[in-house]
């Protein structure tokens, strides 16, 4: 299956702007909504058998494109 990727919202000019939810991103698109928790989004992408699953480390810029930018889970 796909690679899937969690990643918080809302995205933010400002550093200052909270983490609302968090989403899980397969091929381009969001799916299973929204989560309140990034644990949570990880358990939605690995039980729906997502592989593998990057999970966004707690920074403010979202950039796919950044290795460093994402952890891999083992689910």
């Amino acid at each position: 299956m796909a690679a899937a990727y969690v990643e918080h919202r809302p995205y933010a000019s400002s550093e200052h702007v909270a983490t609302s939810h968090y989403v899980v991103i397969v091929n381009e698109s969001s799916v299973g909504g929204n989560f309140t928790t990034q644990a949570a989004a990880k358990k939605y992408a690995c039980d729906n058998g997502y592989r593998p699953v990057h999970v966004a480390r707690q920074r403010h810029l979202q950039d796919r494109a950044q290795p460093a930018h994402w952890r891999v889970d083992p689910c």
